[in-house]
Parts: C-alpha cells; sequence; structure tokens
C-alpha cells in the first residue's frame, strides 16, 4: 500500500499540467548539435514515437541509442524520461520500482557524460521530482540546488525547490514531534515499569514478612507443645482452711480406726493366749493334787 501511494505520488509530480517539472513536454527532450548518424536516427526516431505517446515503443528506439553510443548524454536522458512516462500505464508494483530505479540512474549519470548545463540542469530537476515524488525531500532540495546551479533562471527547478524545502520542514517537524511522543511513550512506558518493579517489591517484602510471621507463630507453638509435654504430673494442691482442716480430720480418723483395729486384733491374740494359758494352769494343778 505504502509503495503504490510513493508510485502515485510520483506519477502526479511528473505527469501532471502545472506540476512539478521538466519533463512533463515534449521540449523536454534533447538532442545535442553533434552526433554520430545512427546516434542520431534512432534518438529521432525515439522522439517520434515519444510525441506520439508510445512510450514503451520510444524506450525501445532510445535503448538501442545508448547500444552504439552508451555515453550518449541525450540518449540516456531521453531514455530516462521513457521510463518515467510508463509509470503512469504499469500496474506492477515490482516493474514500477524497477522502472523509477533504472530512470533515476540514468539521471544521474548524465552529468557525467557532458558540459552542458542546460541537460544537467535537466537532469537535476528530475532527479529531485523523482525524489519529491518518494517523499525523500532532503534529496529532492539538494537535486533542485544542484539543477539551479546550471540554470539560475529556470523558475520551474525554484518552484520546486521551494516546495520541497517548505515539505522537508514539514517532515522534519514531524519527525521531531514523532521523537518527543516516542520519547514520552518510552518515559511512560519506563515510569510504568518501575511503579510495576517497585509494587512486586512490596508484594514480595509482604509476603516474605507475612511467611515470617506465620513461621514464628508456628514456633511459638510447636514450642509451647514441647514444654507441655515435657512437664510433670502436677502435684495435688492442699487446699486452704476448713477444706484443709477436713482433709487432716479424715486422715486422722482413718488411722484411729486403723490403729483400733490392730488393737482389736492384738488384744483378741493375747486373749487367746490368757486363756490357752489358763487352761494348761489348770491342767497342772489339777495334776499337781492327784500327785499330792
Amino acid at each position: 500500500m505504502k509503495n503504490n501511494i510513493i508510485i502515485s505520488l510520483i506519477i502526479v509530480a511528473l505527469t501532471s499540467a502545472g506540476c512539478l517539472l521538466a519533463g512533463c513536454s515534449k521540449d523536454d527532450k534533447y538532442t545535442p548539435p553533434v552526433i554520430n548518424k545512427e546516434e542520431r536516427q534512432l534518438i529521432k526516431e525515439g522522439n517520434k514515437l515519444f510525441d506520439e505517446g508510445n512510450y514503451r515503443e520510444a524506450e525501445i528506439m532510445y535503448n538501442k541509442a545508448t547500444q552504439v553510443n552508451p555515453n550518449s548524454p541525450s540518449a540516456n536522458y531521453n531514455l530516462a524520461l521513457s521510463l518515467v512516462k510508463q509509470l503512469k500505464t504499469t500496474e506492477n508494483d515490482s516493474i514500477k520500482n524497477d522502472m523509477m530505479a533504472r530512470a533515476y540512474n540514468l539521471f544521474e549519470l548524465v552529468p557525467s557524460l557532458t558540459k552542458d548545463s542546460t541537460i544537467i540542469a535537466m537532469a537535476y530537476h528530475n532527479m529531485g521530482n523523482l525524489r519529491y515524488g518518494s517523499e525523500d525531500f532532503k534529496a529532492a532540495v539538494d537535486s533542485y540546488k544542484l539543477s539551479l546551479r546550471h540554470n539560475p533562471n529556470d523558475n520551474d527547478t525554484r518552484y520546486n525547490l521551494r516546495m520541497a524545502q517548505l515539505k522537508l520542514q514539514q517532515q522534519q517537524q514531524q519527525n521531531q514531534d514523532q521523537q518527543n511522543k516516542d520519547q514520552q511513550d518510552q518515559d511512560n512506558q519506563n515510569q510504568d515499569n518501575k511503579d510495576q518493579q517497585n509494587q512486586d517489591q512490596q508484594n514480595q517484602d509482604q509476603q516474605k514478612q507475612d511467611k515470617e510471621n506465620q513461621d514464628k507463630q508456628n514456633q511459638e507453638k510447636q514450642n509451647q507443645n514441647q514444654d507441655k509435654a515435657q512437664e510433670k504430673p502436677a502435684e495435688p494442691k492442699q487446699q486452704p482452711g476448713k477444706q484443709q482442716d477436713a482433709y487432716i480430720k479424715m486422715n486422722e480418723q482413718n488411722m484411729q480406726q486403723v490403729l483400733k483395729a490392730m488393737q482389736d486384733k492384738e488384744d483378741a491374740v493375747q486373749k487367746k493366749i490368757y486363756n490357752a494359758g489358763s487352761g494348761q494352769e489348770r491342767r497342772e494343778r489339777q495334776s499337781s493334787r492327784n500327785k499330792w
């Protein structure tokens, strides 16, 4: 899509009435005064086809002329023009791009082939048109300046130069605005990242603190359980006051009962012994009486 827009701009710049441009009329074709016969004939046939609008056929004739004389400034210049004229009717983007590149290279070659200021100025002018159409306004400005250097009286080139300078200023301002916006976006993104990092760090710190608190509580609970497990059974507490007296009294009663039981048992034993002894004594006494 972008290539289509650029190509359309170039076509408008080079083919519209009142447009930017040398290369808009048949008078822009160039024929130097001195030329060999075959080259002259081929260029003449090419010019006729060009005037009739048969730019593809004109291209063929101009191309043959460059084969006869590769250093022909007029054959190379007119060949470049025939390529530019075909841009409007060529639908294939790849072919259009190739044509524009070939045309620019041919225009660029011309100043090295001649000292004729007229054709040199025209070549730089059309180089500026191509660069203007592709929105390379810096290169367009440079090309128009070179064209005016060789033909200071060309008002069309001067007008194009001014237009290119204005477009360049707008482009530079847009680029600066975009850079500022990009920088602001980057600063905002960096700040957002920093805020997020701080928030993440705070969350991590809070989680760490919560874990430490939980571990501490668990440890305290564990220690308490261990302490309880190690504790000895508690001694019965002495009950103060009347309860303690009742307890002591109850113990005394128990002891007296035990002592009484023991005494009763002892008395019974003693009685038994006594009874047994008394019987024996009676028998002995009775026996003694019998002897006596």
